[in-house]
C-alpha cells in the first residue's frame, strides 16, 4: 500500500471538508470555521434590523480641549507607566474616546481609521441597554415585574425541565439563572453558540439547568437573549422596533443604530452582544443614566428603575473580583471606597466601555479593535474624571 499517497488523498479530503464548511455560514460550525475569532466588525457578517432616529437631535455642548490632558498615568502588568493620552488611545487600538461632564464635550477624538460617524459595536454592552429595554417594559405594563418566572413568557421552557419555573426575570438579568453555560470559545460549548448560532430561539429553549437560580453568579450570555424572546412576546414587538419607539426615538440620536440578528430565518436580536451605532450616541444612554432615566422632562425609563439598576446592593457583589465589583440588572458596579470612585459601567469585549460615574456628573466612553496593552481602562477613565475635577 502506498501510504504516502494515502496521506495525500486524506489530506486533500480535509481540506476540501474545511472549505465546504467554511462556506457554509448558514450554520453554527460553518461560521465557526469561517469567521473565527470575534471582532468589532462582525456587524458585517450577521443581518440586522434598524433602529432608526427620529428629531430633533441633542448636542453635548462642545467644550473640547486635548490641552486638559496632557501625561496620563495607566498600569501594565503591574508597572506604572505615563503617556501622552492621544499616544496612549492610538497605541491601544481604540477606536473612539469621548469625556463628557456636565453636558458638556470635553474630550472627544477617533484613532485607527475611526471618525465621529463611524460605527462602533456594544458587544456585551448590549447586556445594558437590555436592562434599559426590560424596565421600559415593566414601567409600560408590559411585564409585571422582575420576580415574574420566565416560563409567565416561554411557558415551552417547562418542557426543557420544569425547574425553568423557579427561573424568575431578575435572576437572568443578574446573571443568577442558574441555566448552564461552559465560558469557552471552543465550538462545541456555549459561548461560541450563543454568538455564532444561526438559530438561537431552538438553542435557548432547550438549555439545562445546572444549579438553583438567585445562588451563583455565572456570566452567561444565554440569558440576555431569553430575554430578547421575553421583550417579544410580552410587547409583541420585534426588538429593534420597541428600541426604536422606547429608546432611540426618544434620545435625540444623532444616527439610525441596528441590532444584529441570528439569520434572516432566525431574527432572534443578538441581545448579548449586537447592538450598533456611533460612539456620540452611546454616549446618550450613559446620559440617561445620569439623569435617572429623564430626558429633558421626558421620563424614558423610571427613575425608580435606574435606581434599582444602580444603587450598590451588596447581595450582588461578584465576590472572584473582590468585595467593590458588583454585576446588577445588567450593569458592572464599582462600589465607592476612599481611593475609587463609584461608577456604573457596560463592559464589552475588546475594550468596549461606557463608564459612568454618577457622583461626578461624568461619562468616559472607551471603544477599541483591542483592549491593548494596558491593565484597566476603568482606572484610567478615574484617573480622567480625578483630573478633570482638580482645581
Amino acid at each position: 500500500m502506498n501510504y504516502l499517497l494515502v496521506g495525500i488523498l486524506v489530506l486533500g479530503v480535509l481540506i476540501a471538508a474545511y472549505f465546504i464548511l467554511a462556506s457554509q455560514t448558514d450554520t453554527f460550525t460553518g461560521r465557526w470555521v469561517a469567521w473565527k475569532s470575534s471582532g468589532i466588525e462582525d456587524y458585517l457578517l450577521f443581518p440586522s434590523r434598524a433602529v432608526e432616529k427620529a428629531p430633533p437631535v441633542f448636542h453635548f455642548k462642545d467644550s473640547h480641549s486635548s490641552s486638559r490632558f496632557s501625561k496620563i498615568p495607566y498600569q501594565h502588568k503591574g508597572k506604572l507607566q505615563e503617556k501622552e493620552l492621544e499616544t496612549l488611545l492610538a497605541e491601544t487600538g481604540t477606536t473612539a474616546f469621548i469625556v463628557i461632564k456636565n453636558d458638556e464635550i470635553l474630550y472627544e477624538n477617533y484613532f485607527n481609521g475611526y471618525q465621529r460617524d463611524s460605527i462602533v459595536t456594544s458587544f456585551s454592552v448590549a447586556k445594558s441597554i437590555t436592562s434599559l429595554l426590560v424596565g421600559a417594559a415593566i414601567d409600560d405594563g408590559y411585564i409585571n415585574s422582575l420576580d415574574d418566572p420566565v416560563t409567565t413568557y416561554i411557558p415551552e421552557l417547562l418542557k426543557t425541565d420544569p425547574r425553568y419555573k423557579n427561573i424568575t426575570l431578575g435572576h437572568l438579568l443578574s446573571m443568577k439563572s442558574g441555566i448552564a453555560f461552559k465560558d469557552t470559545d471552543i465550538p462545541w460549548h456555549d459561548k461560541s453558540r450563543a454568538y455564532y448560532h444561526p438559530r438561537l430561539r431552538e438553542v435557548v429553549t432547550q438549555l439545562p439547568i445546572a444549579t438553583a437560580p438567585g445562588e451563583t453568579f455565572v456570566y452567561n450570555t444565554f440569558n440576555p437573549i431569553i430575554l430578547g424572546i421575553v421583550l417579544e412576546r410580552a410587547t409583541g414587538q420585534s426588538v429593534s422596533e420597541y428600541t426604536e419607539s422606547r429608546l432611540w426615538k426618544r434620545l435625540g440620536a444623532e444616527y439610525d443604530a441596528f441590532w444584529n440578528v441570528d439569520s434572516e430565518e432566525g431574527n432572534m436580536a443578538k441581545m448579548e452582544s449586537g447592538f450598533n451605532a456611533r460612539a456620540i450616541d452611546f454616549a446618550k444612554l450613559g446620559r440617561l443614566i445620569l439623569k435617572q432615566g429623564n430626558w429633558n422632562g421626558d421620563q424614558v425609563i423610571s427613575a425608580n428603575w435606574i435606581e434599582k439598576s444602580t444603587k450598590v446592593d451588596p447581595q450582588n457583589i461578584i465576590e472572584k473580583f473582590g468585595e467593590n465589583t458588583l454585576y446588577q440588572n445588567g450593569w458592572w458596579i464599582y462600589k465607592p471606597t476612599a481611593t475609587d470612585k463609584y461608577t456604573v459601567f457596560g463592559w464589552g469585549h475588546l475594550g468596549q466601555y461606557l463608564f459612568i460615574f454618577p457622583d461626578d456628573n461624568m461619562l468616559i466612553l472607551r471603544f477599541g479593535k483591542e483592549i491593548g496593552k494596558v491593565d484597566s481602562w476603568r482606572q484610567i477613565a478615574q484617573k480622567i474624571v480625578t483630573i478633570i475635577n482638580e482645581p
